[in-house]
């Protein structure tokens, strides 16, 4: 009902239906393979900022909102955001690392914030291939001490993993951890370069086998609690959302805004559509013309899909900003080869 009825109006009326905030780029843990651009400049929104932006979003009939970093439960005001969202009546969801979600802390997302869903990442089966991807001994443990603190006070958990060349081979043993936990297990990916075009991610990407497994574990797994799920962003269907298929949802009525206000497409395209600083949510959402940019390229991707599945970086799915930060890579490494006059190989990029 909600997609063949519901998304559809959303979408021909052009509601903002749902709303990225990256509250902060600082994080309590240190993942090597993180997209955030933590040099990215810019003067934080004040709380007061964030006030009228959600009482703005509520006059929009925006339903959805999502607390994101960097790791949103270190942002100071983390919580009087949270209630704010709560009081307004958005549908919230909390994507955290996990790492700052002790007892007290859960208790108060639980009585203040009452999110739809918290999502916690897990790297790893075990603490040696988990603390070597978020570089921090202990968080582990801690993670799956808080996971199951979460659940017991009332919070409905999931797990979010991003397959890598360091816990392939442990895919099967994620499942299960979270099947004990009694929390959803969801893959999604791939690897990709940081925002800032920094390829070094891109030494962990998994063999292209590592989704053929993820996809068989996904189908042996479905209906049992603590199941498996795969995000392949699957192309739109005209049918659908009564306009041209394209490769995501990306333009049509979502945005994402970072910690200094700027309103962008999607959180891995950045470029801005303007600055809370200088203007409303309504006056970007509804003026930009950088949104309908972003629909215009989503439909172009897919139409080269037409006529066989989309494949990126050895993943069976395509994001126009993992082609984007890819291609930006590729320009400063040959950026600096050009700067120091010598020959430099660029590794090339099937997309």
């Amino acid at each position: 009902m909600y997609r063949q009825d519901i998304l559809p109006k959303v979408r021909q009326q052009r509601l903002l239906h749902d709303v990225s905030l990256e509250l902060t780029y600082a994080c309590n843990l240190d993942c090597f393979y993180c997209y955030n651009d933590r040099d990215k400049p810019g003067r934080p929104l004040s709380l007061e900022q964030y006030r009228q932006l959600l009482h703005d979003l509520a006059q929009m009939q925006t339903l959805f909102l999502m607390l994101t970093g960097g790791e949103p439960m270190v942002h100071p005001h983390f919580f009087e955001i949270g209630r704010m969202a709560r009081d307004l009546g958005f549908v919230t969801r909390v994507r955290t690392n996990g790492h700052s979600l002790g007892r007290r802390n859960a208790q108060r997302l639980r009585d203040e914030v009452d999110p739809y869903v918290v999502e916690v990442s897990l790297h790893g089966a075990t603490a040696e291939v988990h603390d070597r991807q978020t570089r921090v001994p202990g968080s582990f443990d801690r993670l799956l001490n808080n996971v199951a603190n979460a659940s017991a006070c009332g919070l409905r958990c999931s797990v979010v993993t991003t397959p890598t060349a360091w816990n392939e081979n442990q895919i099967d043993e994620m499942f299960s951890l979270c099947q004990a936990l009694g929390v959803p297990l969801r893959f999604q990916g791939p690897v990709a370069p940081r925002d800032n075009g920094d390829r070094e991610p891109l030494v962990i990407q998994p063999s292209p086998a590592v989704w053929k497994k993820v996809e068989r574990v996904t189908a042996a797994q479905s209906g049992l609690q603590g199941s498996a799920s795969y995000s392949r962003p699957e192309t739109e269907t005209a049918a659908a959302v009564s306009e041209e298929a394209a490769s995501c949802s990306v333009g049509v009525a979502g945005v994402d805004i970072d910690p200094y206000g700027n309103v962008q497409a999607c959180m891995h395209l950045q470029r801005s559509a303007g600055n809370l600083h200088q203007q409303s949510i309504r006056d970007i959402w509804e003026r930009s013309p950088l949104f309908l940019e972003a629909r215009t390229r989503a439909i172009e991707a897919a139409t080269q899909f037409q006529q066989r599945p989309p494949e990126q970086l050895g993943a069976p799915l395509f994001c126009l900003a993992v082609e984007e930060n890819c291609n930006k890579g590729c320009a400063g490494v040959a950026s600096r080869a050009a700067q120091e006059n010598q020959p430099q190989l660029i590794e090339a990029v099937s997309l």
